[in-house]
């Protein structure tokens, strides 16, 4: 049955008007690369970077690239399958997705054929149905890499052609070499560049691949192979049909009911859908790009898009039993496994380290109702132990499935700090230990990003570890009560959430959250004063993520620091003059903005700025700070670090570098003569030592602080003149 394209012709004439300078073109002439630059982006190499192939005017780009143009298609994929845009705050996805093929490909082949639409405008696109033959206006606008087509009118149903006997549906039939090459050693990729222009939104078929990776979670993630792993390509989760994280969805959407799950890796496999080149880590999940983000991947759109013909056990569902584990009970794992239909299941075993017994210990499955199995581990554990674990089942025939390492913690008290949720076990980056679960807790923290910014960002200390973020809070219906009305300073207690990973992001789901308002109105917590180049670290950067920062005498290094695409609203700024330890700044929050998302109209390279503070978190594979709005933003200063003047006032100032390890220098000013002291207290307001103790004269100084024989931890700087003191904060990391 067809779906109405609502007031398609009323809009055809209000519209009309602005279709006079468009050319009418068919898709392969929007998808045609000259040679000369596919042979220049194969002479590139390891060498080729993102500015050679993103936005227009790249290599992968033809004088198409921005135009108006008006072409014939027929729709190839289901728009209300359409799941990679977030619902906007009326309730609807921003953006639809669909993939069409110009109605050419009946004469001249489907090569080149093949092109992704994308109505950020509401236009009715989310109308159409497979099988519509329909005339697009719009302009060639890839967003990145990725080829596509943004209508400037609704679109206009001239006809229909029947999915199930029409030719022009059929898949293009590839392997894995035809959309990305064999780019050395360890199963390293790149985009078949001489396949780029042909292949580019092309529907394809794989036939009788093997799955090799996968990850599961609210956005899985997994690749197949059609030559033993020298070359794969992976899934890219356009559609609804394909990700877990949709339900928020209008109900005539075709968001999942349930878990999508990935074919088990070694399955035989045949696959289709929609390729594209997306040009970042979603779309090189695991990195197998050279560079990272240089891969093709295909967007299933169906559920009969993944067809898994032959595997390896499955196993699936794992589970922690029982809540947080503690080390007075045993803890129990449970896994649904199962052999090939036509195959015998031998063995399921759990191996498992902690981080008080790295010697691997094995315990045998035994099998329940349902082919779950259940794996106990009766001892040998402690609290606040961290432990890794995998499954490995095998079938009659020798083959083996080792499932993804799985993690939990131990805690006798349960979860009553962020830093239970967001520490991992190498202090390095990686995924919470309670990470895909809902699990209760006792936590008490602070609220230090506001709900109307559209995120929430909560912290219950200033140590590491102690910050966590909610990053889509609208007022939806499934969202508990009050949540959008916290402020900073406000505090709650969160008695229950799911722990989500979102690439990278640990972070907790705003519709699965319970908490209680303990106090409102209360004093914002104060940022914890950083610099650049310890934020490089990605170990420390990992550990604050979720935390309320602050960077000091920052200097803009790019007003658009996603070119050559971009803007996207953010900045760079560097603390330290060195340009590998920039740090990138989001307008990410509802309540700040630049004009047409250009940092540029406001800030210019080489401008110091006195401060820029907000929370850390870490989205598109960098760590950025979030401002809550302008007033986070300090004035430029134009500054230089020399002190030639007598400063005017008594100050002290945040030491650097901070976090340290394990030196630090702080400075202060005088603005006369006077007597002083400067000394360091631990947050028990224990005096650990005294830097200065006497007759200062005027001007600026500097005095080194080593705390080599101190813990890690929080300490207490205080200036004092006699009249005026001064109190500042800075962090000890070993």
């Amino acid at each position: 049955m067809l779906r109405t394209v609502t007031a398609l012709l009323a809009l055809v004439f209000v519209f009309a008007g602005t279709a006079t300078a468009q050319q009418t073109v068919t898709v392969k002439q929007i998808n045609e690369i000259p040679q000369a630059q596919i042979d220049q982006l194969n002479t590139l190499g390891d060498n080729v970077s993102a500015g050679d192939y993103q936005s227009c005017g790249s290599l992968i780009y033809n004088a198409l690239c921005g135009e108006l143009v008006k072409i014939t298609v027929v729709v190839m994929s289901d728009p209300l399958n359409s799941g990679l845009s977030s619902v906007n705050s009326e309730g609807r996805p921003s953006r639809v997705h669909l993939f069409v093929r110009d109605v050419a490909a009946d004469t001249e082949g489907a090569e080149g054929m093949g092109l992704q639409i994308v109505d950020g405008g509401n236009l009715g696109y989310d109308g159409l149905v497979v099988g519509d033959v329909v005339e697009i206006t719009g302009n060639v606008a890839p967003f990145n890499s990725t080829m596509q087509v943004s209508p400037t009118e609704a679109p206009v149903v001239i006809g229909s052609r029947d999915p199930a006997t029409d030719a022009i549906f059929n898949p293009v039939v590839v392997n894995t070499a035809d959309l990305n090459a064999d780019a050395g050693a360890d199963g390293a990729i790149r985009v078949n560049w001489d396949n780029l222009s042909s292949l580019r939104n092309q529907y394809v078929r794989f036939e009788g691949a093997s799955a090799v990776t996968r990850t599961l979670g609210a956005r899985v993630d997994w690749n197949w192979s059609s030559d033993n792993g020298a070359t794969s390509v992976s899934m890219y989760d356009t559609s609804l049909r394909y990700r877990n994280d949709r339900n928020d969805y209008p109900s005539n959407f075709n968001a999942r009911t349930d878990d999508y799950t990935p074919p088990t890796p070694g399955a035989t496999v045949n696959v289709q859908g929609f390729v594209t080149f997306n040009g970042g880590g979603s779309s090189d999940p695991f990195g197998l790009g050279v560079p990272n983000g240089a891969v093709l991947a295909v967007n299933p759109m169906e559920d009969a898009d993944v067809a898994v013909t032959a595997s390896p056990p499955a196993v699936n569902n794992i589970t922690v039993t029982g809540g947080i584990p503690s080390s007075q009970t045993p803890v129990v794992i449970t896994a649904t496994i199962e052999a090939d239909p036509a195959r015998t299941l031998t063995g399921a075993n759990l191996i498992f380290t902690t981080t008080s017994n790295a010697t691997e210990t094995t315990v045998a499955g035994s099998a329940g109702a349902d082919n779950v199995y259940s794996f106990e581990i009766a001892s040998g554990l402690a609290d606040g132990d961290f432990a890794s674990y995998r499954i490995e089942a095998t079938d009659d025939t020798g083959a083996t499935t080792v499932s993804n390492t799985g993690s939990f913690r131990v805690l006798d008290n349960g979860v009553t700090t962020i830093a239970h949720i967001q520490q991992t076990a190498d202090g390095q980056p990686g995924d919470s230990p309670f990470v895909g679960q809902t699990i209760d807790m006792n936590i008490t923290a602070t609220v230090t990003l506001s709900a109307e910014t559209g995120l929430l960002a909560l912290q219950d200390a200033s140590t590491p570890w102690s910050g966590i973020v909610l990053e889509s809070v609208s007022g939806g219906s499934n969202e508990p009560a009050g949540l959008t009305d916290l402020r900073p300073g406000d505090v709650i207690n969160v008695t229950s959430a799911r722990i989500e990973e979102d690439f990278g992001l640990t972070k907790l789901d705003e519709d699965n959250m319970a908490f209680t308002v303990v106090s409102t109105g209360g004093t914002p917590l104060d940022p914890i004063v950083v610099s650049t180049d310890v934020l490089a670290d990605r170990a420390i950067a990992e550990a604050h993520e979720g935390m309320f920062l602050r960077v000091e005498n920052g200097v803009v290094t790019a007003t658009n620091a996603d070119a050559p695409s971009g803007p996207f609203g953010e900045f760079a700024l560097n603390s330290d003059g060195d340009s590998g330890n920039g740090l990138r700044v989001d307008d990410a929050s509802g309540l700040l903005s630049y004009t047409s998302n250009d940092p540029g109209t406001v800030y210019s390279v080489g401008e110091r700025l006195a401060f820029v503070q907000g929370i850390l978190w870490y989205t598109f594979s960098n760590f950025k700070l979030v401002p809550q709005s302008a007033d986070d933003i300090g004035s430029v200063t134009n500054t230089d670090t020399e002190f030639t003047e007598l400063p005017g006032a008594f100050e002290l100032h945040q030491n650097y570098p901070n976090p340290f390890n394990p030196s630090t220098e702080i400075r202060f000013d005088l603005a006369g003569t006077a007597n002083v002291s400067l000394a360091v207290y631990d947050m028990l307001g224990r005096q650990v030592t005294t830097l200065v103790n006497g007759q200062m004269p005027a001007g600026s100084h500097a005095v080194s602080f080593d705390a080599s024989q101190l813990t890690s931890g929080v300490y207490m700087y205080r200036l004092s003149n006699g009249v005026d003191t001064q109190t500042r904060t800075m962090l000890l990391m070993k």
